[in-house]
Formats: C-alpha cells, structure tokens, sequence
C-alpha cells in the first residue's frame, strides 16, 4: 500500500472501461513536511490531504460499470475491502451468533460499509436531509 499527500481534495475517476480509480482512506495531516527535492531545498508545510491505496499516488482501481450509479460506487468501495465470499462469512457469522464474545471483525466491516455509502455520496453529490 502507498500513502500520496495532496494540498486538495481527491475523489475518483474513470480508469477503463468498468474500472474506477477511487481515492480512499483520507487523512488530514496538519503541518505536512514534503521530502526535499533534488536541489536539496525543503519545501514550505502545509496542511494535506493523504490517500492511501494500492498505487503509488495513494488511489485504488475498483471494478464498477456505471461510475454515475450510487449503488455500484458504494459495492465498488467495499469490493476494495472486502471480497463477496468475505462479505458472506462475516455476515453469516454475526447470523449464527459468533461474535459473542468479541464482535470486533462485524464492527470493522459495518465500519467499512458505512464508510463506503458516506464517500460515495460525496464523490457524487449527493446530499441527504
């Protein structure tokens, strides 16, 4: 995994045809420090932005036909988690009561899917009252 700085705000885009490249995992990092360039000068802090992902500039490729539908950017985000057969043990898990003593793994996933619905209504503009 590798972690990109930005001095704005990324969401995604089109990668291919049925890929979508999604910024995900967004930190704010007060008072980042940029690396030295090759001159050797250190560039001025600023407040970034981080993205962590599986390319190098901190994006993430996930499958999704329709860029423009809700549903499929919300799945394409926890496709980027979790597979569908993950999806299912977990699920069927917290059905057979198996998180009694510690539900941490359920916790995580939900965590993750509300997440996944929360930022894909943002990339897409959608506002809820």
């Amino acid at each position: 995994m590798y972690t990109a700085y930005y001095k704005e705000k990324k969401t995604f885009l089109r990668w291919s045809d049925g890929k979508i490249i999604g910024y995900l995992n967004e930190k704010v990092v007060k008072d980042y420090q940029p690396a030295a360039n090759a001159d050797g000068d250190t560039p001025e802090k600023y407040d970034a932005i981080s993205y962590t992902g599986e390319l190098t500039d901190g994006g993430t490729v996930m499958p999704c036909d329709d860029m423009t539908d809700y549903n499929q950017v919300a799945n394409a985000i926890i496709r980027a988690k979790y597979s569908v057969s993950e999806e299912l043990a977990i699920q069927r898990h917290a059905i057979n009561g198996d998180y009694k003593e510690d539900a941490t793994e359920y916790t995580t996933y939900n965590e993750w899917c509300e997440y996944a619905k929360s930022t894909a209504k943002s990339w897409l503009g959608i506002t809820t009252n």
